[in-house]
């Protein structure tokens, strides 16, 4: 039994080898390709496909009326206009800033020019009372009057913040020869009124001090600022003028 079955096996052996063998009915015979010849092929058939496409591309592009080179050329010619009118933007910008620099320096000027016209009207004024100033002390000097001192124009105004007030007076000697220097000092007593009460104050609180004493011949422009609490409400002043500690002359002025 061994033997029969030994026997089939060699059969089985000797009919595949007749027809998968070199001895089949149908050999194939095939060449054998180097890899560099198959890798140019295969580089080939993409070179092809890609050309295929960039024509498939442009075709695609024609029938929907795209075209890349003139969207090109359209973005080049806004970026050179863009770039004209920010070159205009910034030369009207400089104008501008200039005729604004312009404006401002003229209103400076006209503003110099008005505060410069207000003080010559005022020295203009100022010099039209010391010329009547004169002229009164000449006439009192020959009529013979006494010796004595007066305050004229005091002046009283509120001088922008609260609490706070301008004054003006003139001391005038009068009378009498003036042959030497007159020397004294000047007080301003303020009445105010603080909650329904009266009260006074002294500016500056001691007759004597520096900033309060006066040396002149003929007569002494006078002008200051006092400052009074802001609870409080300022109703009149009366200026002094005092020698050795007498007062010699006394205007008063309210608002």
């Amino acid at each position: 039994m061994w033997a029969r079955t030994r026997s089939g096996l060699a059969l089985r052996a000797r009919r595949w080898r007749f027809r998968h063998g070199i001895a089949a009915r149908q050999v194939a015979i095939r060449s054998h390709a180097p890899w560099w010849l198959k890798l140019l092929v295969a580089a080939g058939v993409m070179a092809l496909a890609l050309a295929a496409a960039r024509g498939i591309y442009d075709a695609g592009r024609g029938w929907v009326g795209l075209d890349v080179d003139d969207m090109q050329a359209e973005v080049v010619s806004l970026r050179e206009r863009l770039s004209v009118v920010d070159a205009e933007l910034a030369s009207m910008r400089q104008q501008a800033d200039s005729a604004h620099s312009s404006l401002q320096i003229e209103r400076t000027a006209q503003e110099q020019l008005a505060a410069r016209i207000r003080s010559l009207e005022s020295e203009n004024a100022r010099l039209r009372e010391d010329a009547l100033i004169f002229e009164s002390l000449a006439g009192a000097g020959s009529s013979g009057i006494e010796q004595g001192f007066k305050i004229n124009r005091l002046v009283l105004e509120p001088d922008g913040e609260a609490g706070r007030y301008r004054y003006r007076m003139l001391i005038v000697r009068q009378g009498g020869k003036a042959d030497a220097d007159t020397k004294g000092s000047y007080q301003i007593v303020a009445s105010i009124d603080r909650a329904g009460q009266g009260a006074t104050i002294t500016f500056p609180p001691d007759s004597g001090a520096e900033n309060s004493r006066l040396t002149f011949r003929h007569f002494q422009r006078v002008d200051g600022v006092l400052t009074v609490p802001k609870e409080a409400r300022l109703l009149s002043i009366e200026a002094r003028f005092l020698q050795d500690g007498q007062i010699r002359a006394r205007a008063t002025a309210s608002l």
